[in-house]
């Protein structure tokens, strides 16, 4: 067995430890042989027999020590990377301080830059987990999929824009750049003024897939006008956008919703259905998306053991208090 430089500094602590006992057992011992001489100054059997109880008392405190420190070795540290969609970060930052709490020998780093960022780097070995708040596409059949949430992308809009409720025609013809006036939709006369998300962005590749297959048309022909929109790189850069720019539709996720400021943006329901985790659930809210953990081939080690957990009640209860969508029981 291998000895850490934790271990290491665990067992001189330890042997520091029982050198003070030793000493103080050894003073001890010798009071007693001062205390058991005949007149003779000779040693008695008495003494012999506590000079024998004393080499034995050492023995096993050391045994014990030994014991101590090969077994805290047995629990050996591991660090878990963690790479991918912004949308499932937050989720993946509560299951990071609960987990380690539990393990305190496990280590989560999370870096959140996008769905798209998930592949290369479990590809390059930066991450054992990918992060992704869409589908696998078919680039990344290399991958293997666990879907841990359900989510929902929501609409948000300027409460100025007077327009609570988009069919998913309108939302559609509206980032494609064919409507750009609130009122051609119903609402006040005020220029819209679209926010979009990166292009790594799982978020933005769920909607723009439903809203291109809902005017027939790819989603390179849906997004020419994109790059005259404002750009955001998170859910909450988006957020702090629509609030401010007067006129503004953008789109977040359904853990997002607790945190919008209803009194500057509106949550827009989409065709009369509201997203929330009940008709994410039954289906009748068009704009879902699994959220999913990805491995390169079988889970293994503390991995497989983590994604467990994730899966279990108390991982799924945590899906369910993040405003998400759980995928297994939570009791």
């Amino acid at each position: 067995m291998f000895f850490s430089i934790k271990t290491f500094k665990f067992v001189i602590n330890e042997l520091n430890v029982y050198k003070h006992i030793c000493t103080v057992f050894t003073t001890s011992m010798y009071i007693f042989t001062v205390q058991t001489v005949n007149i003779r100054g000779e040693k008695t059997l008495e003494n012999k027999t506590l000079i024998v109880v004393a080499v034995l008392v050492v023995a096993v405190v050391f045994a014990a020590g030994a014991f101590i420190v090969l077994s805290d070795d047995d629990e050996s540290s591991a660090t878990i990377n963690v790479a991918g969609s912004t949308t499932v970060e937050p989720l993946m930052a509560n299951y990071q301080e609960i987990y380690e709490k539990q393990h305190k020998n496990i280590t989560i780093n999370i870096t959140a830059h996008g769905s798209g960022t998930a592949a290369p780097a479990l590809r390059s070995g930066t991450a054992d987990l990918g992060m992704l708040s869409r589908n696998l596409s078919s680039s990344e059949s290399d991958l293997m999929p666990l879907i841990i949430a359900k989510d929902a992308v929501v609409i948000i809009a300027d409460k100025n824009a007077g327009v609570t409720n988009l069919t998913m025609e309108q939302l559609s013809k509206i980032f494609k750049g064919e409507y750009t006036n609130w009122n051609q939709v119903g609402g006040n006369n005020l220029v819209i003024s679209p926010v979009v998300r990166d292009s790594t962005s799982g978020t933005r590749e769920v909607l723009d897939a439903a809203m291109a297959a809902k005017l027939g048309i790819e989603t390179s022909d849906l997004s020419k006008n994109f790059n005259r929109y404002s750009t955001q790189g998170t859910n909450g850069s988006m957020l702090v956008q629509v609030n401010n720019a007067r006129g503004s539709i953008g789109y977040v996720n359904l853990g997002s919703i607790p945190v919008i400021n209803s009194s500057v943006t509106t949550v827009v329901s989409v065709d009369g259905v509201m997203p929330t985790q009940e008709t994410v659930l039954n289906g009748t809210y068009e704009i879902s998306r699994s959220l999913i953990l990805a491995t390169i081939g079988e889970p293994t080690g503390e991995v497989a053991a983590f994604l467990e957990w994730i899966m279990s009640p108390q991982g799924q209860k945590i899906v369910e208090k993040n405003e998400f969508v759980p995928v297994k029981p939570t009791a």
